[in-house]
């Protein structure tokens, strides 16, 4: 049978840092879904209890250099292939670690990281020119149109074209 525990004491301060990151996350899910992320990570470990640095305690965290190279490196190679050796190998981490650590501090995996950096490519891509879908699949290293709907959809909600004809004032 589970025991319902008393409500541990509010601290002042956590409740609200809390409120804060809640706030930015609700205000940037519109625009910025990284700095909506990172709010919503952030605020996921102030209630978990985790430190402030971004890992769990005992977990290795990314250095602010590590982070510049990863992040380079997955804009450099968006249109490509984008493999977790080659991250971790740039990180000067073992791919377990870099993983955890990847995790930890950008509070999402490095598949899911490339996905959402692709896809903000192919918005930007979309809002900048007429190129077709196919062609800007292929520019963000996307299989294919197809491919590009699938994931768009699910992480945006809605199909690529809708989205740029909202956005679009021509």
């Amino acid at each position: 049978m589970n025991a319902i525990l008393p409500p541990s004491p509010v601290d002042p301060t956590s409740s609200a840092l809390l409120a804060q990151l809640l706030s930015d996350a609700f205000e940037a899910l519109d625009g910025d879904i990284d700095r909506s992320r990172l709010a919503l990570s952030r605020a996921v470990a102030l209630v978990a209890g985790v430190s402030p640095a971004g890992g769990t305690i005992g977990q290795g965290v990314l250095r602010h250099w590590q982070v510049r190279k990863i992040s380079a490196l997955v804009e450099a190679k968006l249109e490509g292939s984008v493999r977790i050796t080659e991250l971790a190998a740039t990180a000067r981490l073992s791919k377990s670690h870099f993983s955890r650590a990847f995790k930890a501090h950008f509070g999402r995996s490095p598949q899911q990281y490339v996905l959402d950096r692709r896809v903000a490519r192919a918005q930007q891509l979309m809002l900048a020119s007429n190129c077709r879908l196919c062609d800007v699949a292929q520019a963000c290293g996307f299989a294919d149109q197809a491919h590009l709907s699938r994931v768009f959809r699910r992480l945006v909600g809605a199909a690529p074209n809708r989205w740029r004809r909202a956005r679009c004032v021509s």
